[in-house]
């Protein structure tokens, strides 16, 4: 993968991620946001905050060497559809600034983290960055899942049409 393949899929879950908080305010109420739906993170909410800090936590902090002054951290003060938006806004700029200004040398550059088993552990900035896309999409499969258990059809997550994507014949 090059840069540009990871500025696309950030891109991607920026865009599909921003499409289901404006389609989930329209369409249920907080109350349906913060209801156990027995899924890892048990609400829509508190997945949508686990997805964000992820990528907070990851490009943000640990990547640039820091630690995350956030962890553990506090579900509790995302309770307003605005909360959720801003913390969302925040992380994707600074998310969309680091991928402008990185180069390519440091995709290997080592990042350390202590995962929740207490081990230190290093990978590259390109294994970060794949962890944190594919992150997202696992949480993501399952919160799509609870507007169609509600009965409610969710926002389009696919690549092609979320990403205005045309086929290409005869290549």
């Amino acid at each position: 993968m090059d840069l540009d393949d990871f500025k696309e899929l950030f891109e991607y879950n920026h865009q599909v991620r921003k499409n289901y908080l404006d389609s989930l305010q329209k369409i249920i109420s907080w109350e349906d946001m913060i209801k156990n739906r027995e899924t890892a993170w048990l609400s829509i909410k508190d997945s949508l905050v686990h997805i964000i800090w992820v990528e907070d936590t990851w490009i943000n902090y640990s990547i640039q060497g820091l630690d995350d002054p956030n962890r553990p951290f506090p579900y509790h003060k995302y309770q307003t559809w605005n909360a959720l938006i801003d913390y969302n806004q925040e992380v994707t700029s600074k998310t969309k600034k680091y991928l402008f200004d990185i180069q390519k040398e440091d995709l290997l550059r080592p990042v350390f983290r202590v995962i929740n088993d207490g081990i230190r552990k290093r990978s590259p900035v390109k294994d970060a960055l794949i962890h944190v896309f594919t992150e997202e999409l696992r949480h993501r499969d399952e919160m799509i899942a609870i507007p169609w258990q509600m009965d409610i059809e969710p926002p389009d997550m696919g690549w092609l049409s979320v990403m205005k994507k045309q086929f290409l014949y005869g290549l």
